[in-house]
C-alpha cells in the first residue's frame, strides 16, 4: 500500500514505503514512519494521519541547491556585519608583531609602571598591571610625557570584579586624550577599592630606549633597549572587546 508525502514544491507525491531524507544527512532511503502511530506507513491504514513534508525525487536537487544558496547568503551577510578591523584584532600575530608586542610591554613595565604598586592579585592575566586611581593618574602623566597613547581604560574592584570599560572617543585629538583619561581617574578616585588598567599604543621610536624614565628629575640613559626573544605574550588571549589592542 502506497502513501503520500507533501512536497515543498507544492504538490503531493506517491511513495512506495521508503524515501531518501537528504536534509537529515541520509545517503540511503529509509522506511517512512507514521508520526502518530510510530509504525511503518505500509502497516495499517494511515489515511487520516498526518502527512510527512518531504521533497519529491524530482525536486530534491533543486531544494538542496536552494538550501546551499541560502546558507551562502547568510554567511555573506554575517561576514558583512563584522566591524571593520575586527578580524585583524583576533588573528594570530606574526613573529615580528610578537616581538614588538613584547617590547612594548617590557617598555611599559620598566619605564612607565616603575615604582608603582601592581594590584593585580591574579584576577587578571599575569602581565596586566592594575593600579589605584591615584597611581593610575601618575601613569597617565608619564604616558603624556612619553607620547604613549591610552586607547581604552578598564576599571575593576580590588578583588577583581569588572566595573567598566571606556574607549577613547573618536572625536578627540591626541592632546585631549590625556585629559579624558584624567577625568576617569577623578571619577574613580572617590570610590574605595577600585583599580584601573588600560590598553595603550607605544611609539616605535621609544622601543630603542632602555632606561628612559618618565619620572620627573630622572635623566634618561643612552643604553639600548633590547626587545625579548620570539616569545608568545603571556596573556591567555587578547580580549574579545574593543579594549584589546595592546595592553
Amino acid at each position: 500500500m502506497s502513501h503520500r508525502h507533501a512536497c515543498e514544491a507544492g504538490h503531493y507525491w506517491e511513495c512506495d514505503g521508503t524515501a531518501l531524507r537528504s536534509l537529515a544527512g541520509d545517503t540511503e532511503p529509509s522506511v517512512c514512519m507514521c508520526i502518530r502511530h510510530r509504525v511503518p506507513m505500509e502497516e495499517g491504514d494511515h489515511s487520516e494521519c498526518r502527512i510527512e513534508l518531504l521533497t519529491c525525487p524530482e525536486h530534491r536537487e533543486e531544494q538542496l541547491r536552494k538550501m546551499a544558496d541560502a546558507h551562502e547568503t547568510a554567511a555573506d551577510a554575517e561576514e558583512a556585519n563584522i566591524p571593520e578591523g575586527w578580524e585583524a584584532l583576533f588573528r594570530p600575530m606574526t613573529s615580528a608583531e610578537r616581538i614588538k608586542f613584547e617590547a612594548k610591554r617590557q617598555f611599559m613595565d620598566e619605564v612607565v609602571f616603575v615604582g608603582l604598586k601592581n594590584l593585580n592579585t591574579e584576577f587578571d592575566a599575569p602581565r596586566i598591571q592594575h593600579f589605584l586611581p591615584a597611581d593610575f593618574g601618575e601613569v597617565i602623566n608619564r604616558c603624556e610625557r612619553l607620547n604613549v597613547t591610552p586607547i581604552g581604560i578598564e576599571i575593576f574592584t580590588t578583588d577583581g570584579c569588572f566595573v567598566d570599560c571606556q574607549i577613547r572617543p573618536e572625536d578627540i585629538c591626541t592632546d585631549e586624550v590625556y585629559d579624558w583619561a584624567r577625568r576617569l581617574v577623578e571619577k574613580y578616585k572617590v570610590i574605595p577599592e577600585m583599580t584601573m588598567t588600560f590598553t595603550f599604543d607605544v611609539p616605535d621610536s621609544l622601543l630603542n630606549l632602555s632606561s628612559l624614565s618618565a619620572v620627573e628629575n630622572v635623566e634618561p640613559s643612552s643604553d639600548d633597549y633590547e626587545p625579548s626573544e620570539h616569545s608568545e605574550p603571556t596573556e591567555s588571549g587578547r580580549r574579545q572587546s574593543a579594549c584589546e589592542e595592546e595592553k
